[in-house]
């Protein structure tokens, strides 16, 4: 009961802010440095059997784990690809290719910000959604004093560094206590 009400009170809810996204079936959604999958699962679901989930990432060992869980729980619409998202075509997806993308606790870690939202930008068709969930909060995970580069990001600083680049402020919305949630398009010209 403890670990339950310690996870609820601490963390956001992939399957609840996965709806908050507007995926519908058969879209194509790419989950950005993935890391355990917990946003790749919430939107298989979402996105139905004609719908694809591509978790890109890093860490093989944790792809290998995912794709396991995917196949375990029947979700065979989930691929995994091990890359870099912050290097242009290091997600090795094609210009074009998704319908959205999901930034999901990993802005704060990335040490190029710039070469992942521009990676975002290449393989989102025009119109599509960049979905960000984030820590707003970073000191209910570590009792560690905090570095510069470990620190999050605010919701402003998010929201300014995709609009740099040229995408469209959609919405923010609540992603948990200790995180927020914001949309944002790519234009359509």
């Amino acid at each position: 009961m403890a670990q339950i009400l310690y996870n609820r009170v601490m963390f956001s809810d992939p399957k609840k802010n996965v709806l908050e996204f507007g995926f519908i079936p058969g879209q194509k959604v790419v989950d950005l440095a993935s890391g355990a999958g917990h946003y790749s699962l919430a939107l298989s679901t979402v996105l139905g059997l004609t719908g694809k989930v591509v978790a890109v990432d890093l860490n093989e060992d944790i792809l290998a784990k995912l794709k396991n869980e995917s196949i375990r729980s029947g979700q065979d619409n989930i691929e995994v690809i091990n890359g870099d998202v912050q290097k242009r075509n290091g997600t090795k997806l094609r210009d074009g290719f998704a319908d959205g993308v999901v930034f999901s606790n990993i802005l704060y870690q990335l040490n190029d910000l710039s070469g992942a939202v521009e990676e975002a930008k290449r393989i989102l068709k025009l119109g599509g959604k960049v979905c960000i969930v984030e820590w707003s909060d970073l000191s209910v995970i570590t009792n560690k004093k905090l570095s510069r580069e470990l620190a999050p990001l605010t919701e402003a600083d998010s929201k300014k560094l995709f609009e740099k680049a040229g995408f469209v402020f959609e919405r923010g919305f609540g992603a948990g206590e200790h995180h927020y949630g914001l949309i944002l398009k790519k234009p359509l010209q």
